[in-house]
């Protein structure tokens, strides 16, 4: 018999404090995921600032200066989309990275147990590395473009546990169906693909017809990108009409790291299975 074999649990106060237990793993492998993602990189740790500024150019030539969405927004739009990009990235980059997290580490799987939720959180976790740096690389963007920010940018900052809880969560439930069917990767990649339209980066909120905004910023991700935007822009929009939305992505966010928590410690004895 697999040494990972063990009952089935659910998220109760055991298994937190289990998790806590394993704190310094999960600080490890956020530390090797980030050192292995640059190692023999010329540019380094410069690439979590290239990134997104790659794609805010890219965002600029084809939406701000063909489609003119731009004009409609208070700051210099290539700030505007690489602000959006770092929240974005953080739920993309990190929810792709979780997905692979249990196929990456199969031969850790069947080794003595410890909590394989470990995988799809450091995933997540370590994202927000790449998030600091691009923070820092905004700030040549600010100076260039004269555009000092709001100190309301620390609460910004504290918005933060909203996608990053929601795309643990997701991030549990995709790395346990990855495991038990490898096409849900390419599904994965395809539905951030799109997802990337439903976010406010590319277009400013306003073009969103009134009726539906309220379905539109149902959406954590889309809700926080905008909320921590006029956080630290305030040019940009009251924050005050979003506060109830914010409320609604906390509570989905929470939900949803429950749910997949549930979900994962559900299917967890079945993992060496499918090694």
């Amino acid at each position: 018999m697999s040494l990972s074999a063990k009952p089935r649990e659910t998220p109760t106060l055991s298994t937190w404090a289990n998790l806590v237990r394993h704190r310094e793993l999960i600080e490890n492998l956020v530390v090797r995921d980030v050192k292995t993602r640059y190692k023999q990189s010329a540019l380094g740790y410069a690439w979590a600032v290239l990134n997104p500024l790659i794609v805010a150019l890219t965002y600029y030539l084809v939406f701000g200066l063909w489609l003119k969405q731009g004009n409609n927004i208070a700051i210099p739009y290539t700030i505007y989309t690489y602000f959006g990009l770092l929240v974005w990235n953080l739920f993309a980059i990190g929810l792709s990275t979780a997905t692979e997290s249990l196929v990456m580490h199969l031969n850790l799987i069947t080794k003595v147990y410890f909590p394989r939720e470990v995988f799809p959180i450091s995933a997540v976790l370590s994202k927000l590395v790449d998030v600091g740096f691009g923070l820092v690389g905004l700030l040549p963007l600010l100076f260039f473009f004269r555009i000092a920010p709001s100190p309301n940018i620390v609460l910004a900052i504290c918005l933060l546990p909203i996608p990053i809880l929601f795309t643990i969560g997701l991030g549990m439930l995709c790395a346990c169906a990855n495991l038990f069917f490898r096409d849900v990767r390419y599904l994965v990649t395809m539905a951030l693909g799109l997802l990337a339209f439903a976010v406010p980066n590319m277009y400013p909120l306003s073009i969103i017809p009134a009726e539906h905004q309220r379905v539109y910023l149902s959406n954590p991700i889309a809700v926080t990108i905008e909320a921590m935007r006029r956080l630290t822009f305030p040019q940009t929009g009251s924050v005050s009409e979003l506060v109830p939305y914010l409320g609604v992505a906390c509570v989905v966010s929470i939900a949803m790291f429950f749910l997949g928590y549930a979900v994962f410690k559900h299917n967890e004895p079945r993992f060496a299975e499918f090694v």
